[in-house]
């Protein structure tokens, strides 16, 4: 009877050790959480599961044969990925896809300042994947998979676009030199708008010059004396 209460305890230490129920986190490269990313999960026992990761971003996975899994990250911002990585399951662990990371849009004007507040439209496949304002600097950050994407900004009815390999960085550079009074003027306008300042100026001038004369003209009739 001895031999098997042994056999007997040593399946009931095995089993535990062959079963898990891992907690995953998927992120970026730069740690962000992929919040809404497909993802599609087997085991070794067949099982498989595909569901996108909620705002909490880990996910958990009852009883994972031999603790090995395989972990797919389909598609993100309805970019694909295709990311296939099989892993030895630990109760925590967190797995960072590469690839995945920040994505720099610079919007400037014709002096190479910065627009505050231009609108960023990012776009794959015709799909607009997201968009947003650029900060104080003209910059918008933002975490995308590596992809070709297309990339628009627009400030004060002016618009540029180009085609932009990210993550990475790319300048689009709009003709503005200049805003004033929440109004973007190009070069040629700020010089019109500079010539027309000058314009008004001088005939400001003149009136002023032909009315004070016109005045002393006044003055000396009024006190010339009687012939």
């Amino acid at each position: 009877m001895a031999r098997p209460l042994q056999a007997l305890l040593l399946v009931a230490l095995l089993v535990p050790l062959a079963l898990a129920q891992p907690t995953v986190r998927i992120r970026a490269e730069n740690g962000e959480p992929l919040v809404g990313a497909l993802i599609r999960v087997t085991t070794l026992d067949g099982r498989t599961a595909e569901f996108e990761l909620s705002p909490g971003a880990p996910f958990t996975v009852k009883d994972v044969v031999l603790g090995r899994l395989t972990v797919e990250v389909v598609s993100w911002k309805g970019v694909p990925i295709g990311y296939k990585r099989t892993v030895e399951v630990r109760e925590d662990m967190t797995i960072l896809v590469p690839g995945v990371n920040t994505a720099t849009i610079k919007v400037v004007g014709s002096r190479g300042q910065g627009l505050p507040g231009a609108r960023v439209e990012i776009y794959y496949g015709g799909t607009l994947v997201e968009s947003g304002a650029a900060d104080e600097s003209g910059v918008y950050r933002t975490t995308l998979p590596t992809a070709t994407y297309r990339v628009v900004a627009e400030y004060g009815g002016r618009r540029a676009e180009a085609q932009a390999q990210l993550p990475g960085e790319v300048t689009l550079s709009l003709d503005v030199f200049a805003t004033v009074a929440g109004v973007p003027l190009s070069p040629s306008e700020v010089l019109g708008a500079v010539a027309l300042a000058a314009l008004l100026a001088l005939a400001v001038f003149i009136a002023a010059y032909e009315y004070s004369a016109w005045r002393r003209r006044r003055v000396a009739k009024v006190v010339a004396p009687p012939a």
